[in-house]
């Protein structure tokens, strides 16, 4: 896919919180030195094992059937991105979503993961 974050479209997300459709937060779009930051290997919501990580494969918001994860293309109710109190897009490896951010390339693109 041709998807690359601009610098602007970084600056857009930087700080922005994660959301499911359930309401459970899920971490923020940051630097991975942020304790929130999903980006941060060490934090609960950078972690593989944590119920309440995009990146556990096998939480309701990792796995690739559930109608709330990142990682389902055709998840119903991906989590959201929330940014001075408005929904500004959503976190999804959906190419067709255009409202979408992908998180596989988000933390590399925008220097905030390795």
């Amino acid at each position: 896919h041709g998807w690359s974050a601009s610098s602007y479209h970084c600056y857009e997300l930087a700080g922005a919180k994660i959301i499911a459709k359930d309401g459970t937060y899920l971490g923020t779009l940051s630097e991975k030195y942020n304790s929130d930051s999903i980006f941060n290997e060490h934090s609960v919501h950078g972690s593989t094992y944590s119920s309440n990580s995009i990146w556990n494969r096998f939480s309701e918001y990792g796995n690739e059937y559930s109608s709330q994860s990142a990682f389902n293309d055709h998840a119903a109710n991906p989590p959201v991105l929330l940014k001075d109190g408005e929904v500004i897009g959503r976190i999804s490896t959906d190419p067709y979503a255009y409202d979408g951010t992908n998180p596989l390339r988000l933390g590399e693109e925008c220097g905030w993961a390795d």
